[in-house]
């Protein structure tokens, strides 16, 4: 699973729609499911300390599956970089990529 501009929405919501009650369980026995994020360090729909890093530490997939980069800007992140670190995440996990 690949994340851009990701995190916590601030806001109240009905417990079934609520991430903190379904980030942790997305680990499942015997199911791997790395995530990658990629974020803006001044992103201001999800500050980085409050919404970002919160969403991060929930989900339940184990510390060496998941990974996070923050990148210098605001709620975007850089297409070159986003395709540049999402081949090399997804190569870690399904093989190479035959390229041409």
């Amino acid at each position: 699973m690949v994340l851009v501009v990701g995190g916590l929405e601030l806001q109240k919501s009905l417990p079934e729609a609520d991430p903190i009650n379904f980030l942790p369980g997305i680990k499942q026995p015997g199911i791997k499911q790395p995530v990658l994020m990629l974020d803006g360090k001044n992103d201001f729909l999800f500050p980085y300390e409050t919404s970002q890093m919160s969403f991060f530490k929930l989900l339940g997939t184990a510390e060496k599956d998941k990974k996070i980069i923050i990148y210098n800007g605001g709620h975007s992140v850089p297409v070159t970089d986003q395709a540049r670190e999402t081949l090399i995440w997804l190569e870690v996990y399904f093989g190479t990529v035959a390229r041409k």
